[in-house]
């Protein structure tokens, strides 16, 4: 089980029917908190109300006021993930992440992959970050809101995604192309690597195709998950042009 935090969090984890063991609520609770208490009641799960500094003490930040006991996220057969997304999208696009070990940022990529419409995040099984109540928090709820897929090697994914010709393409600072001149004409799944190490050799040599982010030489890199929220941003953007023409 885990914890999770923050009104939206809790809205988020009712939504989608999450199994939450107990819910626990500040006894003198506001509007939003009556309304997550309406909603925890309709589905008989438990609410306890307790005081500020137990709800301090169960979650380590900003709680506003509610902490739900939760269980793990539900992840999707990649396979499953990858026929829905075909399925429901003209231009559906992946985001596969090479050893992300930060939890926040992997909730931020969590967030911009649900803001810019992404069909789903691959996950390696080994040395990635848990999704933990921190990247929860950070998602703003986001990791209620994309598939999710789980794999023993990234390699076996990439070869599933390129089966579907999908094309795979690596962020990485050293690559010879810019993603701002790049035209993307086919679904992608964008490889991001570790923030210190970036993506392994192995993985970097399958990719059909590698890009940079153009910024100011003083700086050699971006954290991996700005540099994620430009890679959707950018496919999003061109895919809604081309829609619109």
């Amino acid at each position: 089980m885990m914890k999770i935090a923050g009104i939206h969090s809790v809205e988020k984890a009712l939504e989608k029917n999450l199994e939450i063991e107990k819910i626990f609520v500040l006894n003198k609770p506001s509007q939003s908190l009556n309304r997550i208490i309406y909603q925890a009641n309709q589905k008989s799960i438990p609410v306890s109300f307790v005081p500020a500094p137990k709800l301090s003490s169960l979650y380590k930040g900003a709680h506003q006021g509610v902490v739900a006991i939760v269980s793990p996220i539900r992840f999707i057969d990649i396979d499953e993930m990858i026929t829905r997304a075909f399925q429901g999208s003209e231009y559906p696009y992946f985001i596969m992440l090479d050893g992300i070990t930060d939890t926040r940022n992997l909730g931020a990529i969590f967030r911009s992959a649900v803001a810019f419409n992404a069909s789903g995040i691959i996950l390696p099984a080994h040395h990635s970050a848990s999704i933990t109540e921190e990247t929860v928090k950070t998602s703003a709820g986001g990791v209620f809101e994309i598939p999710v897929a789980r794999v023993n090697h990234l390699a076996d994914a990439i070869y599933l995604l390129k089966s579907y010709d999908v094309e795979i393409i690596a962020a990485t600072e050293k690559a010879p192309k810019n993603l701002e001149t790049y035209h993307f004409n086919k679904p992608v799944a964008f490889l991001m690597g570790n923030e210190n190490k970036g993506i392994s050799p192995s993985l970097l040599k399958r990719a059909d195709t590698l890009l940079k982010i153009n910024i100011n030489p003083k700086i050699d890199s971006l954290n991996v998950s700005v540099a994620a929220a430009i890679f959707c941003y950018e496919y999003h953007r061109q895919k809604w042009r081309d829609l619109e023409k």
